[in-house]
């Protein structure tokens, strides 16, 4: 008897248990500066994000132009999750339209992830921002001289992005900039060279990097990109906290004396671009790791094969849905399966 019992509660169980529990869906959302997200139709466009995905983990994102955009286009790219959960990818908009908008759609081995709708706006002569291109240039920063060793007096950047700090050599040969300062709880410190003898250099911060031991900055010289080692740099247990961070830099290879000159940077917090919970998801678009790559008109789908799901996070309606019918129907069949085990075991007797 004892048996038989105890198979009509291994039955039980495993008719009233779910089928299992329900999966946490991985997402992304991107991240931008200001009201919209936008480009510019040049070089080195950078759209940043976010996702729950691990580390190490390979995001492919996809822009693709919707509307009347012309001419039409379709450009992927791929990107390796960070420590921090963010990632970032650069597209070439310089032989595109120069205006219009798109679609950005983040994907995870097939599966989409997230969305956000964006615009491309015309350069309005001032884009050094982060998302211009990586280049050597003082457009924008035309009050620093070489002839002097100076600082921009104001960079800005969002959590994530890489800022661009603009610095002059003057006579000397190396400058040192100290980012940060005890009083914020962060400070990093490095010595740039001028390798072109211009009198002028761009350091890039990476802000997503500040704190680890990855590399947190990397000068633009002489049209290279070169990482910067630091001299000393704070750790920093999560992504460098928004607020304002002094700069102060010094002629020569240490910070001996008072600088040359000071500045700040401005670290804002990232806007969330949220995706669509009810739109259906879609298959990806098959990309070229590593790289950014345009299409033809003829490559932009009119339609898209919607696949089962939507990007949600979960659901109100409970562990069997909102259908009352269902649970109906549940309940009738555990009954069923119940007496005829124990008719079958001889637990219940006419």
């Amino acid at each position: 008897m004892s048996l038989r019992v105890a198979l009509l509660v291994c039955v039980l169980g495993a008719a009233l248990a779910p089928a299992g529990a329900a999966a946490v869906e991985d997402t992304a959302t991107f991240v931008h500066e200001g009201d919209a997200l936008t480009v510019h139709p040049r070089a080195g466009q950078a759209v940043t994000g976010e996702t729950t995905l691990p580390a190490g983990s390979v995001l492919s994102v996809r822009m693709r132009s919707t509307g009347d955009t012309q001419p039409q286009f379709l450009r992927t790219a791929e990107t390796t999750v960070t420590e921090y959960g963010t990632f970032e990818v650069r597209f070439d908009m310089s032989d595109g339209p120069t205006n219009g908008t798109f679609a950005l759609s983040a994907y995870h081995d097939g599966e989409r992830l997230g969305q956000a709708e964006g615009r491309i706006v015309p350069c309005d002569g001032d884009c050094t921002d982060a998302t211009a291109t990586e280049r050597d240039s003082f457009e924008g920063e035309t009050t620093l001289s070489p002839d002097r060793v100076g600082v921009v007096a104001v960079s800005e950047v969002t959590r994530t992005r890489t800022a661009r700090i603009p610095v002059t050599f003057g006579d000397a040969e190396n400058v040192t900039v100290v980012v940060g300062e005890e009083s914020v709880n962060y400070q990093y410190a490095a010595t740039l060279r001028d390798r072109d003898g211009d009198g002028r250099a761009i350091l890039l911060f990476h802000t997503e990097h500040a704190g680890t031991d990855r590399t947190t900055a990397s000068v633009l010289d002489a049209d290279q990109r070169t990482a910067v080692d630091p001299i000393r740099e704070s750790e920093l247990p999560a992504l460098v906290d928004p607020g304002n961070y002094p700069i102060a830099v010094y002629p020569g290879t240490n910070t001996t004396g008072d600088p040359a000159d000071v500045g700040s940077l401005v670290v804002h917090e990232a806007p969330t671009v949220e995706p669509s919970p009810t739109e259906t998801v879609t298959d990806a678009p098959t990309a070229t790791a590593g790289t950014a790559t345009a299409a033809t008109a003829t490559d932009v789908p009119e339609t898209e094969r919607p696949r089962t799901g939507t990007v949600t996070t979960g659901s109100d309606d409970g562990l069997f849905g909102g259908d009352a019918a269902g649970l109906v129907a549940v309940g009738f069949g555990v009954t069923l399966g119940v007496v005829g085990v124990g008719v079958l075991l001889g637990l219940f007797r006419s």
